[in-house]
């Protein structure tokens, strides 16, 4: 897929949610933390004051990461900033993205519990390749998880996926795109009214640079689909997304376990579900919803 059909409009942050004002750290025990994972920071750090008095922002230019400009070809480094809400002002999400909470039964329960939020961001990180935007957003969340213990969530507003810090802990030792996918990306279902047809997508590659994935289907198991979905989604992640349209790739049967053959078709399109996005569809057969 070409540069110019990838999407490039939105950013990702992340929000870590909580019942009540966290504590926050020193600017030193946050920038340890993050050096735990980015290596040396270098100089001393923007945003010296504390959040607690000032509500200010910390933020930490990352000599590791460099966003390349016209006019500045040696680049200049990206900001790994941290970004505290007004007080028990919650959080807002909409009644379609709490439908989608698939990794935490419970997750609706969170969300109506956190008054507060910490705002994870990498300003200039789009500027960068997607590896390492992925790298170095992992790591905030990371450092952050070790500096906020109260963190009850970390929720993708973009995605709209939700997990828990232990969910995380979990995954601190995973490959980096089973960590991407897990925290970025949600895997998203809709029934097609009046019909026997459905829809899984993914929702967060767009992003970072890539294509999501898009199946359209009946006769199928959703939740096979939406892991058939991930998988192929990280395969593109992992081998710098090199399906083109027009090829074919690897199929499922109707018990999820994937198969050589028959081989499915793929195609670069817009998407059926907002966000308006080009997604890699995926035409499945004699399982493939709609008229092919």
């Amino acid at each position: 897929m070409s540069e110019a059909e990838r999407n490039t409009t939105e950013v990702m942050m992340v929000q870590l949610l909580f019942r009540h004002r966290p504590k926050p750290p020193t600017t030193k025990q946050l920038r340890e933390a993050l050096e735990k994972y980015l290596g040396d920071l270098g100089e001393v750090p923007y945003g010296e004051a504390s959040m607690e008095s000032t509500g200010d922002m910390f933020m930490f230019p990352v000599p590791k990461y460099k966003a390349v400009f016209e006019d500045k070809p040696d680049g200049v480094p990206v900001i790994a900033a941290f970004l505290p809400s007004e007080a028990d002002s919650g959080i807002e999400v909409d009644e379609m993205k709490r439908l989608q909470f698939w990794d935490v039964p419970n997750g609706k329960d969170i969300v109506s519990e956190c008054k507060n939020t910490i705002l994870v961001h990498t300003m200039l990180g789009r500027a960068l390749p997607y590896v390492q935007q992925a790298e170095i957003l992992l790591a905030q969340v990371g450092a952050a998880i070790d500096c906020y213990p109260e963190c009850i969530g970390i929720y993708a507003p973009y995605s709209g996926k939700l997990i828990t810090p232990e969910k995380f802990d979990s995954l601190r030792d995973a490959d980096l795109s089973a960590r991407f996918i897990n925290v970025f990306v949600n895997a998203r279902f809709y029934n097609i009214a009046n019909t026997n047809e459905m829809i899984v997508d993914t929702l967060g590659f767009d992003v970072f640079g890539g294509a999501d994935v898009q199946v359209h289907f009946k006769n199928l198991t959703p939740s096979h689909v939406a892991a058939y979905a991930y998988n192929v989604a990280s395969y593109q992640f992992e081998k710098g997304f090199p399906i083109e349209s027009g090829e074919t790739i690897d199929s499922m049967d109707a018990n999820g376990e994937m198969q050589k053959t028959p081989q499915w078709t793929v195609q670069y399109e817009d998407s059926m579900v907002e966000p308006s996005r080009i997604v890699l569809d995926i035409s499945c057969g004699e399982y493939a919803g709609g008229n092919r």
